[in-house]
């Protein structure tokens, strides 16, 4: 207990912020993860295809009501691996009151409303290849460092961001809206980013680049399936096109199991052949409130100026504090 007060002291002190008028806390997981591959002809030169990683992630944030009625949080958190190396060096802040909520950093919104079909617990790709870096599955579009998120009016709301770029700001947002069908809830979503040029003649790879992402969420009883498709355009070079499907149902309060496949192709003339699909699968048993054990398998192909294939399965017992 006493640590605990110090801590809480420590904090009160290095904000200015009155505990009394604060809500300060600490929250954090912890994770042990048993990884195993195999694969394409590089992954077969492989001394070691297996490997056990211990994580930790802590945060600490605080928030408090102003006295004209805005809330004001901020945070600072680790991602922390197995050495233990990383610091809190990750930080958020927010401002919200009926008009919105505005965020930096880590809090930002301007990608809120993308979607994304890798909804499984461990998703792992650890392999010697060569592979692309735009999985299908991902949501393609970045967070903002500072961001507008709109309240929800009548279903629809609305987000939209800035981040800096090499020579032109880069702005995402989206928007989306959410009802109800019957028993069921659906809400549809679109996400955008505009990538300013990366040098002053901005050809070729250094070209501006254009994404969008539109998806739909439909959830009935324990049920929810998720649709998303995704473009990225890059002058010439770069014309890729993504979509995939993604399900998970809750069997009970301890066992969900989730499921997704999504592929990729690109017409553009740095890769024209190129084309990438992958699935997953994955079961999270939930043992107790706060400890829960995961299974999660991921197979992958890809065609084009490199040719791969190859298979990931995770095993992790997860802490939440």
């Amino acid at each position: 207990m006493r640590k605990v007060l110090l801590a809480t002291t420590a904090i009160v002190a290095l904000g200015g912020v009155s505990a009394a008028s604060a809500d300060i806390s600490v929250s954090g997981v912890a994770e042990f993860q048993y990884d195993s591959w195999s694969g394409s002809s590089a992954d077969s030169t492989t001394t070691n295809n297996n490997k056990v990683n211990t994580t930790t992630d802590f945060s600490i944030s605080a928030s408090t009501v102003l006295d004209n009625g805005m809330t004001v949080s901020a945070r600072t958190f680790q991602d922390g691996g197995s050495d233990g190396s990383a610091a809190f060096k990750e930080v958020g802040m927010k401002i919200s009151d009926d008009w919105g909520t505005l965020g930096f950093a880590s809090d930002e919104a301007g990608d809120a409303f993308a979607t994304a079909l890798d909804i499984t617990d461990d998703e792992g790709y650890n392999t010697t290849a060569t592979i692309t870096t735009l999985l299908p599955s991902d949501d393609w579009i970045d967070g903002a460092e500072v961001s507008y998120l709109s309240p929800a009016v009548s279903g629809f709301q609305f987000s939209i961001g800035m981040a800096d770029g090499a020579k032109a700001d880069n702005t995402m947002g989206g928007v989306q809206y959410s009802t109800a069908a019957g028993d069921a809830s659906i809400t549809l979503k679109y996400a955008f980013q505009s990538t300013g040029k990366a040098t002053a003649t901005g050809t070729g790879a250094n070209d501006s680049i254009d994404t969008t992402n539109v998806g739909a969420v439909i959830s009935m009883g324990g049920a929810t399936l998720t649709v998303s498709q995704k473009s990225r355009e890059q002058g010439t070079v770069v014309d890729l096109e993504a979509s995939g499907a993604a399900i998970a149902y809750t069997v009970s309060d301890a066992l969900t199991v989730e499921a997704f496949t999504a592929e990729s192709e690109d017409d553009g003339t740095t890769d024209s052949d190129f084309k990438f699909k992958e699935t997953g699968y994955g079961i999270t048993y939930t043992i107790t409130p706060g400890l829960s054990l995961s299974l999660t398998n991921n197979t992958w192909d890809q065609d084009g100026n490199t040719d791969a294939d190859g298979k990931n399965t995770a095993v992790a017992l997860d802490l939440s504090f």
